[in-house]
């Protein structure tokens, strides 16, 4: 299952090529959900013939199929969400890290 807070923990202090690794898996991990989410109509579109399968277990492998098309799709580049992620988490830092007394 996709980690719904991939974030957490970033603004600890940590070494900066650390945080950058931290910073681009977040975002890759919000561009996956964001794909699953887009790609949930398209899913949910889809019907079965009774005598090919249907029920709870074709649901639940439909998720599993959605997750993993999203999370390829994310690692190969997505929607180029997780560039515009990134690029504010590092901004988020960089402000928290001024802010400091």
């Amino acid at each position: 299952m996709i980690d719904a807070t991939p974030a957490a923990g970033f603004f600890s202090p940590a070494a900066p090529g650390a945080q950058t690794s931290r910073a681009d898996a977040a975002a890759r991990d919000f561009e996956a959900v964001f794909i699953a989410q887009m790609l949930a109509p398209l899913f949910n579109s889809i019907s079965t013939p009774e005598i090919a399968g249907g029920g709870k277990s074709e649901e639940f492998f439909k998720s599993l199929l959605q997750e993993s098309y999203a999370k390829a799709m994310a690692e190969r580049g997505g929607f180029g969400v997780a560039d515009h992620v990134k690029s504010a988490l590092i901004n988020l830092q960089s402000d928290n890290r001024e802010n400091r007394p």
